[in-house]
C-alpha cells in the first residue's frame, strides 16, 4: 500500500513539474546584465521554444527586456526570473528581429506602461509570417492558434539610425540595420558595461543563417504545404536576408567600442571580434563558392551537397543550416 501511495505521489509530482513549464537559468554576466542561453536545437520535433538567447538589463529606475523566447511559457519564465531579481518596472521590451524563437513571449509583457521596440520593418514582417508561425507553433509546441499572440513594436528604429533609452543611470542604445540576417535586425548596446546584444547578427557555436525561417509545415491528410515566405503569390517577393548585407554589417559592428557581445545563439563572449570574423569568414566562403558554382552552371542540389563544406567542423547544426542558407542565397545570386 505504501509503495502504491509513493508511486502515486511521484507521478503527481512529475505531472506537476511538467505542467509548470520550463525553468530557465539566467546568468549575470556583468552588473545588471542577465542572460539565458538557449539550446542549440532546430525548429523541429525537439523544439521547445527555448533556442534563442534572451535576457534583461536592470537600471536604477527601470528594466529593459531583450527578446522574449518562442512561446508564452518561455516569456512567463523570463518575467518570473526578472521578478526574483528586481521589483523595478519593466519599461521596454526589445525584439532584435522577427524570428519566432525571439518574439512569442512578448504577450506576457503586454501592459499599458511598457513600450515595445523594434526595427521599422518588424510590424510588417511579423504580420506577413503570422499564419505560418501559428501553424509552426501548433505543429511543434501544440499551441492553439489563438494563443500564438504577436505584439508588434510601437517604437520603430530605422536602418542606420539609433535611439537611446534611459533606465536610470543606465543608457541603452538601439541601432537598426539594413537587410542582413533579416530585414528587421537591431542591436542593443548597454553603454555602462560596453555590452552589445547582437541578436542573430552573431551566432557562436551554432551555424549562422541568412533569414532562418526555412521551415515548411505539411498537412499529410490534405497534401497541403504551408510554405511561409518561401513562396509569394500576387504580392512582390521580399528579400528578408542578404549575404552581402550580412558581411557588410559585420564590418560596421567591428568598428564599435565595446567589451563583450551577447549573440542571438551561443555563449556570450569578450572575444567578440574573433567571433564576428569567424562568422563573416563562413559567409565569405559560402559567397565565393556559390559564385563559382553559378559560373560553372552547377545545379542547386549539387551546390547544397558541396558548398561551404570546409566550414563543417567549425559549427553545430551545420548539415541542417548550411543547406538552408544555400537554398535561400543561390536563387538570388543567380540574378547578380
Amino acid at each position: 500500500m505504501k509503495q502504491i501511495l509513493l508511486l502515486v505521489f511521484l507521478l503527481t509530482c512529475s505531472l506537476f513539474i511538467h505542467a509548470s513549464g520550463p525553468s530557465l537559468n539566467f546568468e549575470e554576466i556583468s552588473p545588471g546584465i542577465f542572460v539565458h542561453q538557449g539550446e542549440h536545437l532546430d525548429v523541429d520535433e525537439a523544439y521547445q521554444g527555448d533556442i534563442a538567447n534572451i535576457g534583461f538589463i536592470v537600471g536604477e529606475k527601470a528594466i529593459a527586456v531583450i527578446d522574449t523566447g518562442g512561446s508564452l511559457a518561455i516569456g512567463k519564465e523570463l518575467k518570473n526570473a526578472i521578478r526574483k531579481i528586481s521589483k523595478l518596472p519593466i519599461r521596454y521590451v526589445i525584439n532584435t528581429h522577427v524570428h519566432l524563437d525571439h518574439i512569442y513571449g512578448n504577450a506576457i509583457f503586454k501592459e499599458d506602461d511598457i513600450d515595445f521596440i523594434g526595427h521599422v520593418e518588424l510590424p510588417r514582417a511579423m504580420a506577413s509570417r503570422k499564419g505560418f508561425y501559428e501553424r509552426t507553433n501548433l505543429k511543434y509546441l501544440k499551441i492553439p492558434l489563438k494563443k500564438s499572440i504577436q505584439i508588434a513594436p510601437n517604437i520603430l528604429i530605422k536602418p542606420n539610425e539609433s535611439e537611446s533609452f534611459d533606465l536610470g543611470n543606465r543608457v541603452i542604445k538601439v541601432t537598426g540595420y539594413p537587410v542582413s540576417h533579416t530585414n528587421t535586425d537591431v542591436t542593443v548596446e548597454d553603454i555602462k558595461t560596453k555590452t552589445l546584444w547582437a541578436g542573430d547578427l552573431l551566432f557562436i557555436e551554432r551555424t549562422p543563417v541568412i533569414d532562418g525561417d526555412i521551415v515548411t509545415v505539411e498537412d499529410i491528410k490534405t497534401k497541403t504545404l504551408w510554405a511561409g515566405d518561401l513562396l509569394f503569390i500576387e504580392r512582390t517577393p521580399v528579400i528578408d536576408g542578404d549575404i552581402h548585407g550580412f558581411i557588410a554589417v559585420i564590418d560596421e559592428i567591428l568598428k564599435l567600442d565595446i567589451d563583450q557581445v551577447i549573440p542571438g545563439h551561443g555563449t556570450p563572449t569578450k572575444k567578440w571580434k574573433q567571433a564576428f570574423l569567424k562568422e563573416q569568414n563562413y559567409f565569405k566562403v559560402l559567397r565565393d563558392e556559390l559564385r563559382l558554382a553559378i559560373d560553372n552552371d552547377q545545379d542547386l542540389q549539387l551546390t547544397i551537397d558541396t558548398a561551404g563544406r570546409s566550414e563543417s567542423k567549425k559549427w553545430e547544426l551545420f548539415n541542417v543550416q548550411n543547406g538552408r542558407n544555400i537554398n535561400k542565397i543561390f536563387p538570388i545570386m543567380e540574378w547578380e
